[in-house]
């Protein structure tokens, strides 16, 4: 069996990771080496033979190692920087050589020096300048590269007197022979004091992620160059020999030289990531590093000079060094002082022009927020208000000057409706500035100067610097207008409910009874005219029904009445509600697996469900099926499916179907009818649940919709009871409608079947009716022309005959949730006129008047 691995076993460190640890494991290898040499050469210690030994292998070994180094150096980069290690590489392996030769042949470098060993460091030395002075560094303006240069001559000049005065002196004072003797004495001390100035140089002028390479490699030729002098001076006055601490000198250069080959690239701001050099400005700490050195030089070179002396023939090249040293430390400082003159004047020009800008942009978002029509005002940490837009305190009828340093909240904010003042903690301002909470389109009420209030909505975002909160910026808009348009839509919502809803269902129920023949049969042609003319208003009440279901859902004025409820039972009930319409079309309607408890309003559910199964009926042919399904996802939430085997939607299609009048082909609209505002409507109901819904679906293949309701918990085990019949002697219905026309369809219907049916108009004339002959049913409108169906409810739960009468309520407007308990006494129905066609109230009354009624006090809702 495999057992997993932990992932920090398994990960492997970066190309960066492995460079630095390389590079310490060779740091400390070379540190440990050098000491045991540096013990070796100790003449305290050990004998001449011995120590001879130890720095000949120590030279040929660091050599090799050098030589081994830079080619790794080579190959870890590329193009110039490449160049200048294989330079150096090729230096190393001619100096060993050099070296190897020297101590075959057996030569003395004091009585018989090797021309071939004085060749060979001759040419080491020529490559290892070439590659201090073709090693890349940063592009650099033309006044860094003239100080650069000036730099160079002034430490260049330190250095050659340093030399002159402690070495050349000596080497010209021992060598007093032809000028080829002079010569070749002189040539290999030169060649050390030029590599000495490149590497300080080199050091100079680069930056970034090479700087520590660099200073190993400046360090490492230094060390070299000064044993090299050292050597020189010694041999010239007779008193050098091997196999002492001078020898340390070639060894510890060659180790510092191979490390810089091994050191990796460090990232730095200036670098601008490793192995480059950058192109960002050279820091100020770098500026005084270099005339630091620079002026440093100078004062060695002047310490040197007047502690040694110069009374040798040196002393007129001496003089012209020291001018020139001068000249280019004046003009580097003239340089230097003429290019900050135009740094600071060119900073003054970009100063005064982004001071203009700043102006500029100033006044341009002053006149955007003097423009805006929306009230706008900010508040610092403190909640005082530190801004404020002509249209604000124009609205809040304050000036902008009164406005500023109040306190937003205890000033805009009126009392609640018990007169209390609203809470700080509460307000959205609090929030933004304590949470950092963006509240949007909240509706509050913001009071004036003179006491009066408004209604506004709001936008609330906290007012960010540096990461920390610094206040907020509120956006307030007047909605009053808005609110009187609300209130006009309501009131025509509320008149179509009624005037043209009870019509509609006139209308439809007198078409019904021509279609059936009830009222006499039709010739053909007027037949068809009837059925033409209840398919159209059919279709209008389905339209007027979804368009004040769609306003209500959106307004937020129909409220949920929502309980737990097995989600089986709403897939139950859509099924048994959509039978009829699938029977029509050949298409049959399955119940898959059905599990979850939803928290949720079932009427609203079966609503979303039908709407579903409405449109995959439309879009499913003959034969095929529409299954419906449902699963608690263990997320709190259950997961309702409906899946047709219908021609599917188009992917670019799937969210356009929730939108209004939308359908997934435009010729749909003819072709399958519909008011194309169901799934807009069943999107509404399940985000009011606090769900959401979707499509999924494959052209050709079929169509699936889901959402998703919160779940209640585990489906418990129901049981229930049926009430005892109770037969009386009751007379039939009693009608309390106050529309001629749909009272005459129910009447005829009812009469049919020989059902008595007595007719009222108000409330008071359906009391009288009920107390004269006790009805068995109530058929009954809410709004009626003396009082509402809430008063004849009351009215008649005060008298035992009728206090558990069933009642059907068919009214214009759905029932909201809240008022049902006050139209309840026996069982009671509630219908809406526009949804339920007199026929399905025909099949209602009879239903209830076949069975018994329920005790009295027992009503129940359906």
């Amino acid at each position: 069996m495999l057992e997993s691995v932990p992932a920090t076993m398994t990960a492997r460190p970066s190309a960066d990771e492995r460079r630095v640890r390389t590079f310490r494991v060779v740091a400390v290898a070379t540190v440990v080496v050098c000491a045991v040499f540096v013990a070796l050469l100790q003449p305290s210690l050990f004998p001449a033979d011995v120590r001879q030994s130890a720095s000949g292998l120590a030279l040929v070994l660091s050599g090799l190692f050098l030589a081994v180094s830079c080619g790794r150096g080579a190959r870890m980069n590329e193009g110039r920087r490449r160049r200048s290690w294989q330079l150096i590489q090729v230096g190393a392996v001619v100096a060993v050589t050099g070296n190897v030769w020297s101590a075959a042949a057996g030569s003395d470098p004091v009585t018989s020096p090797s021309t071939v060993s004085d060749l060979t460091i001759t040419v080491a030395l020529v490559l290892c300048i070439a590659a201090v002075l073709t090693f890349p560094s940063a592009p650099r303006r033309r006044a860094d590269q003239v100080v650069m240069l000036l730099d160079g001559l002034v430490v260049g000049g330190a250095v050659l007197i340093v030399a002159s005065t402690l070495v050349y002196s000596e080497l010209l004072d021992e060598t007093r022979g032809n000028a080829t003797a002079r010569f070749t004495t002189l040539l290999i001390p030169v060649l050390d004091v030029v590599l000495i100035v490149a590497a300080l140089l080199l050091l100079l002028r680069t930056r970034g992620a090479d700087r520590r390479a660099l200073a190993l490699l400046t360090l490492g030729f230094l060390s070299y160059a000064l044993a090299d002098l050292s050597f020189a001076v010694l041999v010239a006055q007779g008193d050098f020999e091997f196999g002492t601490p001078v020898d340390l000198g070639w060894i510890i250069g060659y180790a510092l030289l191979s490390l810089a080959a091994w050191c990796p690239p460090t990232q730095t701001p200036e670098s601008g990531g490793p192995g480059g050099a950058g192109d960002l400005p050279v820091p100020v700490s770098a500026d005084v590093r270099d005339a630091a050195m620079v002026y440093l030089g100078l004062m060695v070179a002047a310490a040197v000079q007047v502690l040694a002396g110069s009374g040798h023939e040196l002393a007129a090249s001496t003089a012209v060094l020291w001018l020139t040293m001068a000249f280019g430390a004046a003009v580097r400082q003239i340089v230097l002082t003429r290019d900050n003159l135009t740094l600071r004047r060119g900073l003054e020009r970009r100063v005064r022009d982004q001071t203009a800008d700043l102006r500029r942009l100033a006044r341009q978002t002053e006149v955007l927020l003097t423009s805006v029509g929306d009230g706008i005002y900010g508040v610092d940490a403190e909640g005082r208000v530190t801004f404020v837009n002509p249209s604000g305190a124009e609205a809040l009828t304050h000036t902008a000057e009164s406005l500023h340093g109040a306190n937003a909240h205890d000033l805009f904010h009126a009392p609640d409706d018990d007169g209390l003042p609203h809470p700080y903690d509460g307000c959205y301002i609090a929030e933004a500035i304590r949470s950092g909470v963006v509240t949007t389109s909240e509706e509050d009420v913001y009071l004036r100067a003179d006491g009066s209030s408004f209604p506004v909505e709001i936008t609330a975002s906290p007012l960010v610097e540096d990461h920390v909160v610094r206040g907020a910026v509120v956006v307030f808009r007047d909605v009053t207008q808005r609110r009187e348009v609300d209130r006009i839509k309501n009131e025509f919502i509320s008149v179509v409910s009624h005037e043209l809803r009870t019509p509609l269902t006139s209308i439809r129920g007198s078409l019904g009874l021509l279609v059936s023949g009830k009222l006499g049969e039709l010739t053909p042609k007027a037949g068809a005219m009837a059925n033409l003319a209840l398919e159209s208003s059919e279709r209008l009440t389905r339209l007027i029904n979804d368009i004040l279901d769609l306003e209500r859902i959106e307004s937020g004025t129909r409220p949920l009445d929502v309980a737990p409820t097995d989600a089986a039972d709403l897939l139950a009930r859509s099924v048994a509600e959509m039978t009829g319409q699938a029977r029509a079309t050949g298409v049959r309607l399955e119940v898959g697996p059905s599990t979850g408890r939803v928290l949720a309003d079932g009427d609203r559910v079966v609503q979303t469900l039908a709407n579903l199964l409405n449109n995959a009926i439309k879009y499913s042919s003959a034969g095929q099926s529409v299954v419906l399904s449902s699963a608690d996802d263990g997320a709190g939430a259950v997961l309702f499916s409906v899946r047709d085997e219908g021609r599917g939607i188009p992917s670019d299609r799937l969210e356009a179907v929730f939108q209004r009048f939308e359908q997934a082909d435009s010729s749909d609209a003819r072709l399958m009818g519909g008011t194309g505002l169901g799934l807009t409507i069943s999107r509404g109901i399940v985000e009011r649940h606090g769900g959401r819904i979707w499509a999924e679906s494959v052209v050709g293949a079929g169509t699936t919709l889901f959402f998703t309701l919160p779940s209640a918990g585990r489906s418990g085990s129901r049981s229930g009871s049926t009430p005892d019949g109770r037969p009386g002697d009751r007379g039939g219905v009693l009608l309390v409608e106050d529309d001629d026309d749909l009272s005459d369809v129910l009447t005829t219907l009812l009469a049919g079947h020989g059902v008595p049916v007595a007719r009222a108009t108000g409330v008071q004339e359906a009391l009288a009716m009920a107390a004269r002959n006790t009805p068995r049913l109530l058929i009954l409108d809410v709004a009626l022309p003396d009082g509402t169906g809430h008063d004849l409810v009351a009215g008649l739960a005060l008298d035992p005959r009728t206090a558990d009468l069933d009642v059907i309520v068919y009214s214009a407007a759905d029932v909201e949730p809240h008022d049902r308990p006050r139209l309840t006494l026996g069982r009671t129905s509630f219908v809406t006129k526009s949804r339920v066609d007199p026929t399905a109230v025909e099949d209602r009354v009879l239903e209830l008047l076949a069975t018994p009624p329920v005790l009295p006090g027992r009503g129940i809702r359906t």
